[in-house]
């Protein structure tokens, strides 16, 4: 029986879809365990893993970041990316990496599978191949590797393969390295030294590159193409819950069927301490318009929408799975699951979001013809509208996302997965 450590940061968007692959496993008859925060110890047993906990060193409760990165919120969405770059993931690789070794020891494990913002990863591969179990990673998030064809992850620029885009992509790619990331990577770096007294393998969004396989939770129509990589990458398509079928419709449920189009507007289920960024002139955007505006807030309270109108529903929770089949455009921030869910129902999408990868989700929803991006984290309302009557009316935008529905539907991520980490032999690098 082949014996696999799952590792995920302590992140309910990257411990959940690691779950997912750990449940699967046991089901085709792996023994599994999962690294990572307290807070997940029951889901974690309840989807028949072994429960390791992080150490507190690092550890964190991912509803409560600025308690444990004191000042994070006030950043502006660059620089708030820079600093988690550095203290929440660059700063915690040595102690994580001591941990996988810790839990590869208790657990006995063969296989390692880590999710790419795990950063003690990062010492991990810099070992000799012989003196360490397989190691494959898992791209819960855009792809953030360096390649020729791309430019540097964070700011959200397209893609570009000539000649002169080649060399902007090199140059921007030494700048982030020499200049931007530089503190960061001097951090993964010295942490590296602290634990393995070698240097790090790699820049540190480049790690997965370095083991024996990397998943990417998305489908090649959504990424970007990259020749120089790209035979390193396997398209495994996302991981999403499946919608519940005994979920209580509510009230309001009936006014779905409607003529008028259906547009949902979120902010996901983190970045939601605001609603004013995104959701409220969403509200005010949409309120003189003939359609049904469902607000999903995300956990907090309906009360927190402090702007209404007749055509406008706000509800705490709704399954997406449920809802989606009824919804005509999607109105979010841009979160991985939110947008993959999105485009799984072939439903276009307006994405407005700027902190965390959000900048790239929008660029590729843009590249993919399946929405619209605006370049801003607060849109106005004028923007709103005028994506939301965009993407109602473009034949186009719908059978973009129509098609990148039907490429989805040809992936099962866990299936995949499970299938390729049970090979007796790795696969050459």
């Amino acid at each position: 029986m082949a014996s696999i450590l799952l590792c995920s940061a302590p992140l309910t968007g990257h411990v959940q879809p690691m779950l997912a692959i750990g449940r699967r496993l046991v089901e085709d008859g792996c023994d599994v365990a999962i690294l990572t925060g307290r807070a997940f110890a029951e889901r974690a047993q309840r989807a028949g893993l072994r429960f390791v906990a992080l150490p507190p060193s690092c550890d964190y409760d991912d509803t409560r970041l600025d308690e444990r990165f004191p000042g994070r919120s006030r950043r502006p969405a660059f620089l708030r990316s820079l600093f988690d770059a550095e203290r929440m993931f660059a700063a915690l690789a040595g102690d994580q990496y001591r941990a996988i070794v810790d839990a590869i020891d208790e657990v006995g494990a063969d296989t390692v599978i880590v999710e790419n913002l795990f950063m003690g990863a990062l010492p991990l591969v810099g070992t000799t191949p012989d003196g360490r179990p397989k190691v494959f990673a898992v791209c819960t998030s855009p792809l953030m590797a360096s390649s020729i064809d791309t430019a540097p992850f964070g700011p959200g620029l397209p893609p570009s393969t000539g000649r002169f885009g080649r060399l902007r992509n090199r140059v921007l790619g030494a700048g982030t390295r020499t200049v931007v990331m530089r503190r960061a990577q001097a951090v993964a770096a010295r942490e590296t030294r602290r634990v393995t007294g070698t240097d790090a393998a790699c820049f540190l969004l480049d790690w997965p590159l370095h083991a024996d396989d990397v998943f990417v939770l998305t489908t090649p129509g959504f990424e970007y193409p990259r020749t120089d990589i790209g035979e390193r990458l396997t398209f495994v398509g996302p991981i999403l819950p499946a919608a519940p079928a005994d979920w209580p419709r509510p009230p309001w449920w009936d006014r779905l069927d409607t003529d008028r189009p259906v547009v949902l507007v979120t902010q996901g289920t983190l970045d939601n301490h605001d609603l004013g960024t995104l959701i409220e002139p969403t509200v005010d955007a949409l309120s003189d318009a003939d359609v049904l505006v469902v607000v999903a807030t995300g956990g907090r309270p309906v009360e927190a929408v402090r702007r209404t109108s007749p055509n406008v529903i706000v509800t705490e929770f709704v399954p997406f799975g449920v809802l989606l089949p009824h919804v005509d455009a999607v109105v979010t921030n841009g979160g991985w699951g939110g947008v993959h869910f999105t485009l799984s129902h072939g439903v276009p999408l307006v994405v407005a979001g700027s902190t965390e990868d959000k900048a790239e989700i929008g660029a590729r929803v843009a590249r993919s013809g399946a929405g619209i991006r605006i370049r801003s984290g607060s849109p106005s309302p004028t923007a709103i509208r005028r994506a939301v009557d965009e993407v109602l009316t473009s034949p186009e935008r719908r059978f973009r996302a129509r098609a990148l529905a039907d490429e989805l539907a040809t992936l099962d991520a866990t299936a995949l997965i499970s299938r390729r980490v049970r090979e007796p032999v790795a696969r050459p690098r």
